[in-house]
């Protein structure tokens, strides 16, 4: 089975683009639930044949896998990436029936996106707003300031490219999952400061040779998605953020406050570069609450207990 998954993820990349991140999600995936028939005895002879695989051991190994703890959501996710994967199996003829086609996602509640309230982030964003003449400063104040005034996944900024910038006519092109590509404008205030830290990459010869990513770490070389987590959370930990502090707090951040003065749901959609709908209604919710919350101070019948009613 370990080279039906090779091929699988040569698969992914080729033809249906995706990410080095999201094929090797889908393989971690697929080399865990190999792991679990072995472990089963589901290869008895030490080869595990993917036409040997049924419904019951795929049943076996979801129970396993919220029996240990697995989040739904992760769980759902392995569920698909195995149903994608005999998919393909089937298509190439290697086996003749999906195992997964009749395995149903698990049912659960549908969290909220966690992001920074506007008051909180207005006094981060004048924090970092302050120019900087030192690289290291600088270039963590826009990783942070492009996240959430772009709304960019973690993968899509440290994949930016000198390329990418039009600072002239204030946009940026990024690459979003299955290598579509997006323009999004940038703010004036963010155009200029890209200018002063191009700026002081340049004197500090931060770059190495000919490379051309615009985020790069101390040494020169290309800022991993790793490096972007470790700055943002840096930086949303010194701004007194509690709970999650990631990259993707600022991208839901970015969307939510977007959506609370009064951006359309379509036009959000296209400036995260989600593929469905339904993805971006989900930021509804929070505007909604917000709502509520100010109908229930404003309202003069809002005050009102029971008795009084």
């Amino acid at each position: 089975m370990t080279d039906y998954i090779e091929r699988f993820g040569r698969y992914m990349e080729a033809e249906r683009r995706s990410s080095a991140s999201t094929v090797d999600i889908y393989t971690r995936d697929l080399r865990g639930f190999e792991a679990y028939m072995r472990e089963s005895g589901g290869a008895p002879d030490g080869m595990l044949e993917p036409e040997t695989i049924g419904l019951k051991d795929v049943r076996g190994w979801v129970m396993r896998e919220v029996e240990t703890g697995t989040a739904v959501g992760s769980v759902n996710r392995k569920i698909s990436t195995l149903r994608s994967f005999f998919r393909y199996l089937m298509r190439e003829g290697v086996v003749t029936k999906n195992p997964v086609h009749d395995v149903k996602a698990l049912r659960s509640g549908r969290r909220l996106p966690v992001f920074v309230e506007q008051s909180r982030m207005d006094r981060l964003v004048r924090v970092l707003e302050e120019p900087s003449e030192e690289f290291a400063a600088e270039r963590d104040a826009m990783v942070v300031l492009m996240l959430y005034a772009c709304g960019l996944r973690r993968s899509e900024l440290a994949s930016l490219t000198l390329e990418s910038l039009d600072l002239a006519g204030r946009t940026v092109r990024v690459m979003g999952k299955g290598a579509k590509e997006r323009q999004i404008p940038l703010l004036p205030d963010t155009a200029s400061r890209l200018e002063h830290y191009l700026t002081v990459r340049a004197q500090e010869k931060i770059c190495e040779g000919d490379e051309n990513c615009l985020f790069l770490s101390n040494k020169g070389k290309r800022l991993s998605a790793t490096g972007v987590y470790t700055i943002v959370r840096g930086c949303l930990s010194s701004a007194g953020v509690q709970g999650k502090r990631s990259p993707h707090v600022l991208r839901h951040t970015f969307a939510t406050h977007l959506m609370q003065h009064g951006a359309s749901v379509r036009m959000v959609q296209q400036l995260l570069g989600h593929a469905s709908l339904a993805a971006t209604q989900i930021y509804t919710h929070n505007t909604i609450e917000s709502l509520k919350e100010t109908y229930n101070h404003a309202h003069p019948r809002a005050h009102l207990n029971t008795k009084e009613k």
